[in-house]
């Protein structure tokens, strides 16, 4: 066998990953997925803005301040009254974070009150360690609902959802308004463990 002929098959040997992976890349495309929220595609960014926190007591608002954009979220938008089906995915978000075990840390969970009401004491108790947002004006409820630049449909401007946001602000998938809990904290688990920020 010639140095030439040696030459080509090695170098055809070396390609063929390269090449394979290329084809797969380009033209395979999965018929399923081991995420249990739908994955938003293209991503939607939500702007830097300054926010206006609702007051959970000083250090509550310092934490939030200080971390929001440099942690995974679990963001829903709804009104101050915050009546049953907030609740229940206040309380969705509560229970998917504690399951996350020593990873807890890196998720916030978020409420962008979309109208002029404050959320009750009571609930604010609650529901503590929750960040509140007074969102009414904020450009984060237009990424929510479905407008031109959000790719987003939703029919109530967001409020049936619980959305997934990464830590430079990207929502990358959401949920309905009552998921499964367990699903969608293995979905969190799968981010985190794939992604050593926040």
């Amino acid at each position: 066998m010639s140095p030439r002929t040696k030459f080509v098959l090695i170098f055809l040997l070396f390609s063929v990953p390269f090449v394979g992976s290329t084809l797969v890349f380009l033209f395979w495309t999965p018929t399923t997925t081991s995420n249990y929220g739908l994955l938003l595609s293209p991503v939607v960014t939500l702007p830097e803005t300054k926010l206006g926190f609702i007051d959970q007591g000083a250090a509550d608002k310092e934490v939030a301040e200080r971390a929001l954009r440099g942690k995974w979220l679990m963001l829903i938008r709804d009104s101050g009254h915050c009546e049953a089906a907030c609740q229940k995915k206040l309380y969705t978000m509560r229970q998917s974070r504690l399951v996350l075990g020593r990873e807890q840390d890196r998720v916030l969970r978020v409420v962008l009150v979309d109208d002029d009401v404050n959320p009750s004491q009571a609930l604010l108790k609650e529901y503590a360690g929750t960040v509140w947002i007074a969102a009414k004006s904020a450009p984060w409820l237009a990424a929510l609902a479905g407008g031109k630049k959000a790719s987003i449909e939703d029919v109530d401007n967001g409020r049936n959802h619980i959305y997934g946001v990464d830590t430079i602000g990207n929502v990358f998938i959401r949920y309905g308004a009552d998921p499964d809990i367990k699903r969608m904290t293995a979905d969190f688990q799968r981010v985190l463990k794939a992604s050593q920020i926040g």
